[in-house]
């Protein structure tokens, strides 16, 4: 694997989104290329700060079933919004 192709791959990579196929070749490339390592060591830092300095808020109960009534039902309007002609 080229340094390109690692680069591209490294989102994935940090998300543990790679196929088995592509990981292995990533992780060998790695093995290979101290500057896609440190790279990727850098990646990571940054998600790992990024989730530790977001603020997640749960949603109201009554905005889930609203949008589960929407997704069981297949309409992609509430009923009761009026019909534009």
């Amino acid at each position: 694997m080229k340094c390109d192709k690692a680069r591209e791959l490294m989102s994935a990579a940090v998300d543990g989104e790679l196929t088995n196929r592509e990981n292995q070749a990533f992780t060998l490339h790695l093995q290979e290329c101290p500057a896609c390592t440190a790279e990727f060591e850098e990646a990571k830092k940054t998600k790992q700060i990024i989730q530790e300095k977001i603020v997640r808020f749960k949603a109201p109960q009554s905005l889930v079933n609203s949008i589960m009534e929407l997704s069981l039902s297949g309409t992609k309007e509430p009923s009761d919004s009026p019909m534009i002609d």
